[in-house]
């Protein structure tokens, strides 16, 4: 007996934890923090052939940093008490809660970013966007704890957040392969639904710990459903349905070509078409506010019974920003020769009669002039 091996698992266990302790190296992870700030090109590049594994990214980064900048903002907090009696005294509950909150968020962007590369022809990857926000992010992290210094900790915060910005943009195109026709859209895409993504979650998360108190908080599902008639089928109205249609959208109209007339004169024709996009698009701008709007209220009533009600708002959001662009695309119409008309337009409305082309083109523009100040244009 004495011959023969006996493995109770010690060997798998052991493999795992060599696994997990290999991943979880503090000397790495300085020294990827430290390069993130102040030599971010050559770190990015010496990370991304590791990119690939998310589990490492979390264990190596993104983990240390949410936890890291949590524990250590909770510190300063406690070290540097504010003397405002509306803001609350730092508690260790609040300090885990902003931990698992950011956690979420980390998650939850990473997957945004991914998928909205997907639409825009780059490479849909959970693991490399986690990876390239989070080492974007650094500076924001950094901002968190810094936060806490007295006078000058919110001009830090605010100066390392625009940073961070300025880094994604950078990064996102080296580890997604965003190709450059649409880098543009999918960075302010993705900007704009991390947002909405954090306010909803911020929303939603903050509602269901006043309901359950300290024994912690659940997250609804992401989805709604609506039923039209009896015996109906439940469609899924999730905002990433919306976002994707937004994305086609976008997608199409930075294909859009338009060869301008040589005179550079505009028709009626023309004009008339941008001013009925105009009235359009500020009807389709009011509806989308409305409807954040009651979203809102219902957010700070504590009202907001699912995720994916909060989620509703990502698409309400988006709708604003790209209503004009939808107006035209949805109606058939050319992108690049709507942009051409407002161009004209602008520069008729500026200069008036500096030459025939923009005399006529200002004499067109003053048979609307009126309907178009009410619009707001």
């Amino acid at each position: 007996m004495a011959g023969i091996p006996v493995n109770f698992g010690y060997n798998s266990l052991d493999k795992q934890n060599n696994k997990w302790g290999q991943a979880m190296d503090l000397t790495r992870t300085l020294a990827l923090i430290k390069g993130a700030l102040f030599d971010p090109d050559k770190t990015w590049d010496t990370y991304l052939p590791e990119a690939g594994d998310w589990s490492k990214t979390a264990m190596l980064l993104t983990g240390p940093l949410i936890i890291g900048s949590g524990i250590l903002a909770y510190l300063l907090d406690l070290i540097i008490p504010n003397t405002f009696a509306f803001i609350p005294q730092p508690t260790l509950m609040m300090a885990l809660l902003g931990i698992i909150i950011q956690a979420a968020a980390a998650v939850i962007i990473a997957f945004v970013v991914a998928f909205l590369a997907g639409m825009f022809k780059g490479k849909n990857s959970f693991a490399h966007a986690l990876a390239a926000t989070s080492l974007a992010f650094v500076p924001g992290y950094v901002g968190n704890v810094a936060m806490q210094i007295p006078w000058i900790g919110g001009l830090l915060a605010l100066g390392l957040g625009i940073y961070g910005l300025v880094l994604l943009w950078r990064i996102l195109p080296k580890y997604l392969d965003i190709p450059d026709s649409s880098r543009v859209g999918h960075y302010i895409l993705s900007l704009v639904c991390s947002i909405v993504v954090l306010v909803a979650l911020s929303a939603v998360v903050g509602a269901s710990v006043m309901r359950s108190g300290t024994s912690g908080f659940t997250i609804p599902d992401m989805g709604s459903s609506n039923t039209s008639g009896s015996g109906s089928t439940a469609r899924s109205s999730g905002a990433f349905g919306e976002l994707e249609r937004q994305g086609r959208i976008l997608e199409e109209a930075e294909n859009d070509v338009y060869e301008p007339p040589e005179s550079g004169m505009l028709s009626r024709d023309q004009v008339e078409q941008f001013v009925s996009v105009v009235r359009k698009t500020r009807a389709y701008q009011e509806d989308q506010t409305e409807r954040l709007q009651e979203l809102s209220e219902k957010a700070e009533a504590g009202e907001v019974t699912s995720f994916g009600e909060a989620f509703s708002g990502m698409a309400s959001m988006v709708g604003i920003g790209a209503a004009e662009m939808e107006v035209v695309k949805t109606g058939g119409g050319n992108w690049a020769e709507h942009q051409w008309i407002k161009e004209q337009l602008q520069i008729a409305r500026i200069q008036r009669d500096i030459n025939d082309t923009v005399r006529h083109n200002y004499a067109l523009y003053q048979d609307y002039e009126e309907e178009l100040r009410e619009l707001g244009y």
